[in-house]
């Protein structure tokens, strides 16, 4: 009788079925694969945010900062002086903040300096990290660059330059150059400090290329 199946029409129904969502998921598997061989899903932007705070941020948002503010509110839950001053201008002048002792990339940095151009935006952040031995810090160096290799090496639209020669300058450093106008540069140096002593550094430095290039020349504003 017309319209009623009969047990093979049911059967190659199913199979029908079953076959079509096979290939579809072959297809998508496929497509996964694609996406994965061509790092879409890679990390192709060198990072610009730290602690909630991103670049081009005014000093007045950083100070308002939910994480940030939680991160020193722990840090100097135990002085509330130096949880006020937390913010304060480093030496005075409105370029520069800087917090002591702070963690990131799972490593420990004696000092954490946020920098700010005239405008009071945000364009620059180093962390660094000081000893008087020089094995610790290439060691630090070497297991930091490895890990930024792993997170950007061979990643379509960042750029990776290197200078592996210690001799020329006591100095070596990777620098990553991403398309979204941050650069990330790690260094391992021999220089002195502030007071003059001459220590092992290792710096990770993250700045907005552009803003940073524009305050590095702020002085030609006097010609």
């Amino acid at each position: 009788m017309a319209g009623r199946l009969t047990e093979r029409d049911v059967y190659c129904m199913k199979h029908t079925y079953i076959k079509t969502n096979i290939m579809k998921t072959r297809i998508i598997l496929t497509l996964l694969a694609a996406f994965f061989t061509t790092g879409v899903f890679a990390q192709t932007r060198i990072q610009d945010t730290f602690y909630g705070v991103t670049m081009h941020s005014t000093y007045a948002e950083m100070k308002k900062n939910r994480e940030l503010r939680d991160i020193l509110k722990d840090k100097y839950q135990y002085s509330n002086w130096m949880y006020r001053h937390a913010y304060d201008w480093e030496d005075g002048k409105k370029e520069r903040v800087t917090f002591e002792d702070m963690n990131l990339g799972g490593r420990n940095w004696n000092y954490c300096d946020y920098y700010f151009n005239e405008d009071e935006i945000f364009y620059r952040i180093r962390f660094y990290k000081g000893t008087d031995d020089f094995d610790s810090t290439r060691k630090m160096y070497e297991s930091l660059l490895e890990d930024l290799m792993k997170k950007y090496g061979d990643t379509e639209g960042i750029e990776i330059t290197t200078h592996d020669n210690w001799q020329d300058n006591l100095k070596i450093s990777t620098t990553f150059t991403g398309n979204n106008g941050m650069t990330c540069i790690l260094t391992h140096e021999y220089s002195a400090s502030k007071s003059g002593q001459m220590f092992y550094y290792v710096f990770l430095h993250y700045y907005d290329t552009k803003l940073k290039e524009e305050a590095d020349n702020i002085y030609l504003k006097e010609l």
